[in-house]
């Protein structure tokens, strides 16, 4: 079984995702979100949060699908060409959503006037399966582990994708540290 996750409209280049995106091809789930997660470069939270979305879409197709034995078949990054915005215009003449989604920097053109500089963009497309003969070609059994029948328990990674979704956002402080703190 395959399920698959797009993230569109990534605000990076290409060619600096896929040197993070080789790190994870053909291994299994548990081992890329580690990957992920340490990765000294910035794509990698979010290729993480892409792989988890794909993991929560197998499981959201088939439900006694385990997560632990899923692996990265495929994870393809697709130019999305630059956004110039709009050239040789000066800032007030930029409508608010430009601003937004491309944060314009500018560089000095002839006779005064401000260029745009583009920014690169890419999509990224992670396809995890459980399939045979794709956890053959990644090195591991063809045969998954039967699972034990266990009732209301998750798997390891799927407890790790539930935990992540739980706890609050970096930065904020909860008013329980704080009392403890106290």
């Amino acid at each position: 079984m395959e399920a698959k996750a797009r993230l569109r409209h990534y605000r990076g280049a290409a060619q600096k995702v896929r040197l993070v995106a080789d790190l994870v091809r053909m291994k299994p789930v548990g081992h890329a979100l580690a990957l992920l997660r340490t990765t000294s470069k910035a794509c990698g939270t979010d290729l993480a949060k892409v792989l988890e979305s794909a993991v929560a879409n197998a499981k959201q197709t088939d439900a006694t699908i385990d997560a632990d034995a899923l692996v990265v078949s495929e994870i393809m990054i697709d130019g999305a060409g630059k956004k110039p915005l709009q050239q040789n215009m000066m800032l007030r003449s930029v409508s608010n959503y430009k601003k937004r989604f491309a944060r314009p920097r500018f560089m000095s053109g002839p006779q005064g006037r401000m260029w745009l500089v583009p920014r690169p963009f890419c999509h990224v497309t992670i396809v995890v399966s459980d399939d045979p003969a794709v956890r053959k070609k990644a090195g591991l059994p063809a045969e998954t582990a039967k699972p034990v029948a266990r009732r209301g328990r998750t798997s390891r990674i799927g407890a790790a994708i539930a935990a992540a979704g739980a706890r609050p956002p970096r930065g904020k402080k909860t008013s329980e540290k704080s009392e403890k703190a106290e």
